[in-house]
């Protein structure tokens, strides 16, 4: 084994390697775990503790080999049992998280004494080791030089030992505790590392190698306990943030091993191929140039997908950004306010791995009333509100990620709650202007309906006049008709709809005063689908079409008329008509069959009022017209869609 005293350069870069990417994988953890609190914080510090102290010590070892320090002086000794010591710490911390993790009491009782052995051991190797190394020469005796001095026995001693309690831990301590692939995958790299690192260790001390093999060897003795590293890691994945490092690391890792091909090819083929050449600097230059910027494009691709891996495959959680871009996106079909903000905390929550009731929304009374707490503010143009974490408890810090997502959150929320605002504004907006133009309508409609009511009145009272000196019965019955229609016009003035049997009793009474006036020469008939009888019309809509057709129609021509006033459904539409057999419209014109506009049968008020009460109501959906009947005579038709 004499020929391994001092390590090739092959090796004592793959230790320094090896070493420093552990160093730094147990600082970024040790960080971590003492920012994140939750349960087992002591222990699990002290198991990175021991890591990174055994780390150090590796890399502090070779540091002084390149330094040219014998691997045999005391100083190379003493930094190696520094290291021993830190691993013959490792299992305590182990056994002592799985027994507080144990599900019954037998087993706590077997993780007690455990703890106990790796206690006892770790201190008993920890002793012999510093005794070992920190004596003097002179005060050693045979015994001690044989077994405590030699730190490949102990050093292996510690190994075993580590391997050892594991298995027995495991056996014992984890049965119903492994709840997930996670932590399977955990304890199997943790096994496989001290394993590896036995079989090494006794192929070191006990197996003659051929020279490259045994570097080789020594190499994995060493290095093995990466997997350890690796494998605690994923079984401490249960802490708040674990994901966080655990996508670190494994950039770290990527980052090193780029780093160290990059270095071997650049020192390797690159710098044999630059003695051939006229300028072997430049060309070492540019080619290592060349191999440094497609390692660092590799990395930013390869780096996402070791992201993806640890999130999705690792940790069964959603990238975070794209659960970000999907909560945008869904924020866009929330209409409430509530709603928006539930939604908020729901993502805040699954981002941070918390309970629910550790992430709250807040306004800034209530923000006041805990000052040690982390808020980010939901900035739009409403209330004050914050989106608060509480730091109470195990939990005393927010990595910065996890600040940067929580105000992105934060910021998407606030915008989503503006453009609430925007449509709750220009919903009032639309509100009024449908109320102020349904009063307009209204308004128009009173102001035609009293345009009818003292036309009718005028035409009412001469007649009045001119019979109650020639017939004062007929007088007395006009009086009483003439005050039931008022009666019902005053009951109909504040309503713009009448069932269409009120309208027909009131056009009876209307035209029984007409008779009055017309007597004999004037025949009434009424013809209404029972079926429509209670469907709505305008109220009034009728009485200036009869009037029309007395007016022009019955009254100028010389004995007896006939009025027809019917109510149909035809087509989903209501057709009211009023016909008469008069002497038609213009019949000197000799228009008949033909439907009139009303610049052909004038701009009456009466008529011209029905037909701005219908585009007031209906729009184009409704429509008037008038025509004359072959034979003499008129009809005035009113079309009303059903169920406006």
């Amino acid at each position: 084994m004499g020929a391994l005293d001092q390590p090739s350069t092959a090796g004592l870069i793959g230790q320094t390697y090896g070493f420093a990417v552990g160093t730094a994988l147990a600082t970024l953890l040790m960080v971590l775990v003492w920012r994140s609190g939750g349960a087992d914080r002591r222990s699990r510090f002290l198991f990175v503790a021991c890591i990174l102290i055994a780390d150090l010590s590796g890399l502090a070892k070779n540091v002084a080999l390149v330094l040219y320090v014998s691997p045999k002086s005391p100083l190379a000794g003493q930094i190696r049992s520094i290291g021993f010591i830190a691993a013959a710490m490792l299992p305590l911390s182990i056994m002592t998280i799985w027994r507080n993790n144990a599900v019954l009491g037998v087993r706590r009782r077997i993780g007690n004494a455990l703890v106990i052995y790796s206690a006892s051991s770790g201190f008993l190797i920890a002793a012999c080791l510093a005794v070992g190394s920190w004596t003097p020469s002179y005060l050693s005796s045979d015994w001690m030089s044989g077994v405590l001095l030699n730190q490949d026995f102990v050093g292996n001693l510690t190994i075993y030992n580590g391997l050892l309690l594991i298995l027995v831990g495991a056996i014992f301590l984890l049965p119903g505790t492994l709840d997930n692939l996670t932590d399977r995958i955990a304890i199997s790299l943790m096994i496989a590392g001290l394993f590896l690192s036995s079989v090494s260790a006794a192929l070191d001390a006990y197996v003659s190698l051929p020279l490259a093999l045994a570097h080789i060897i020594r190499i994995a003795r060493f290095q093995s306990l990466v997997l350890v590293v690796i494998g605690s890691l994923f079984y401490f994945s249960r802490f708040r943030a674990a994901d966080i490092f655990a996508k670190h690391a494994m950039r770290l890792l990527l980052g090193s091993i780029l780093a160290m091909i990059v270095a071997f090819v650049t020192l390797g083929p690159i710098a044999s191929m630059s003695h051939v050449t006229a300028s072997p600097r430049a060309v070492t230059l540019l080619g290592a140039a060349m191999i440094a910027g497609c390692a660092m494009l590799l990395y930013l691709h390869l780096g996402r997908w070791t992201d993806l891996l640890v999130e999705r495959r690792i940790f069964g959680k959603r990238d975070t950004q794209l659960a970000i871009r999907e909560f945008s996106d869904h924020l866009g079909v929330l209409e409430s306010k509530a709603i928006v903000l539930t939604t908020t905390q729901a993502l805040a929550v699954e981002v941070l791995g918390m309970k629910s009731d550790e992430v709250s929304v807040r306004d800034i009374e209530r923000l006041d009333r805990e000052p040690n707490c982390v808020s980010l503010p939901i900035l739009h143009q409403g209330d004050n509100l914050y989106l608060a974490v509480p730091l109470t408890g195990n939990r005393r810090i927010l990595l910065t990620a996890e600040v940067e997502s929580l105000r992105e959150i934060a910021l998407h929320a606030g915008r989503r709650l503006d453009e609430l605002d925007r449509e709750e504004e220009r919903m009032a907006s639309l509100r009024l202007e449908s109320r102020l133009s349904r009063q307009l309508v209204e308004a128009e409609l009173r102001a035609l309906r009293a345009q009818i009511n003292p036309h009718f009145l005028f035409n009412s009272l001469n007649t009045i006049a001119a019979l109650i000196s020639l017939e004062p019965e007929k007088a007395e019955k006009f009086t009483v008709r003439l005050a039931k229609v008022f009666r019902y016009v005053l009951l109909h003035a504040d309503r713009p709809l009448s069932a269409i049997d009120e309208e027909m009793d009131f056009l009876r009474t209307y035209l029984e005063i007409e008779q009055i006036r017309f007597g004999e020469r004037l025949l009434v008939e009424f013809d209404v689908e029972r079926a429509i009888a209670h469907t709505a019309v305008p109220s009034l809509i009728l009485q200036p079409l009869v009037e029309n057709a007395i007016k022009h129609g019955i009254a100028p021509k010389i004995g007896t008329s006939r009025i027809l006033v019917q109510a149909k459904r035809r087509n989903g539409l209501i057709l009211l008509s009023v016909e008469d057999d008069g002497i038609g419209l213009f019949a000197s014109k000799n228009q008949l069959g033909r439907s009139l506009s009303s610049a052909d049968f004038g701009a009456g008020v009466g008529l011209q009022n029905v037909r701005e009460r219908l585009q007031t109501m209906y729009g184009a959906a409704a429509n008037l017209s008038l025509v004359n009947i072959q034979g003499g005579g008129s009809r005035a038709t009113l079309e009303i869609p059903v169920g406006e």
